[in-house]
């Protein structure tokens, strides 16, 4: 009975807040729709101030972060707010730190606040990695066709920026971004080793320091360097084959180590979030104690089934 009173008084302070805000009128002026854009205003004005203070911008320096304020900028979501990521992230935190109070209230504890915490930063960075591992899994796919286009490419006689501006055009996926953006930069005076050297970085898939290297002596010789490429190319889809064959052989291993990584820190945060008895044990010494070893286990297992698994891979 006192958790719904609770989430009544929580949903009566929010709407008290959201009428303050309108500047005292009744509640269906402000469902207007002048009113509300000016709500809208005032929100994003002070969202902008908030993104230029300091824990908000070391905040947005996080790659994990930043990568989910991207992701809010280019679904809309948050279109209201314009195209300052400052003001996203700033949303972005207010917005955890509401579902962290919310539920350090609604529970009663502030061991649930924290688990809530945890589980939050757990599930940003799950996104960012698989995220990040699609996208390189994306661009190793797409380099034998990237090598094959380079190769017909150059060997017809283009210069490497016609060349590289030839397969952002024709490809597709993140790798013809990152060749797109290489043709902007040198069509901006950047030099053509400057230029190599961050397509390499923002490719991040084996073979691109060779790639670079290749591209580098065709602009410096003036040689097309079909063959090396071509046999690139064939050298890419071995690597591709040889990646799927070792990622069926590893999936137990890969498994396992997902589950001993992600599982006690969700039950953890599970019952800390649900069992109020759970929860008064944990603030004792002899719960601190006990999670601090199952932590320490934890690592252990890790370490052990990493080593295991570079012993099968060499």
């Amino acid at each position: 009975m006192e958790k719904p009173l609770l989430l009544a008084s929580i949903l009566g302070l929010g709407t008290s807040t959201f009428v303050l805000l309108g500047g005292g009128e009744d509640l269906l002026g402000l469902l207007t729709i002048g009113r509300a854009r000016r709500a809208v205003s005032r929100a994003s004005q002070c969202l902008g101030s908030l993104g230029r203070t300091w824990p908000v911008r070391r905040l947005f320096e996080v790659a994990q972060v930043r990568g989910l304020v991207d992701e809010l900028m280019g679904s809309g979501v948050v279109a209201a707010l314009g195209s300052d990521p400052l003001a996203v992230t700033a949303l972005v935190m207010v917005g955890a730190v509401l579902l962290v109070v919310a539920a350090a209230l609604v529970f009663s504890s502030v061991v649930a606040g924290v688990s809530v915490g945890v589980f939050l930063v757990m599930f940003v960075a799950a996104r960012h990695l698989a995220k990040e591992q699609r996208v390189r899994k994306e661009i190793s796919a797409a380099m034998p066709g990237i090598y094959r286009t380079l190769s017909v490419a150059l060997g017809s006689g283009q210069t490497l920026s016609q060349a590289v501006d030839y397969v952002g055009t024709r490809e597709r996926g993140p790798a013809a971004a990152v060749f797109s953006r290489m043709s902007l930069r040198l069509r901006c005076g950047m030099s053509t080793e400057e230029a190599v050297g961050r397509l390499a970085g923002e490719l991040g898939v084996s073979g691109a320091d060779l790639l670079a290297t290749a591209l580098v002596i065709s602009h410096r010789t003036g040689s097309p360097l079909r063959e090396l490429l071509m046999s690139s190319a064939r050298l890419a889809e071995r690597q591709g084959e040889f990646e799927r064959l070792l990622a069926v052989k590893t999936a137990q291993v890969r498994l396992s180590v997902k589950i001993v990584c992600l599982l006690p820190v969700v039950m953890v945060c599970l019952l800390a979030v649900i069992s109020p008895d759970f929860q008064s044990g944990l603030l004792t010494p002899a719960g601190m104690g006990c999670l601090f070893l199952a932590s320490v286990l934890d690592a252990l297992a890790l370490a052990i089934i990493r080593r295991l698994v570079r012993s099968v891979i060499a």
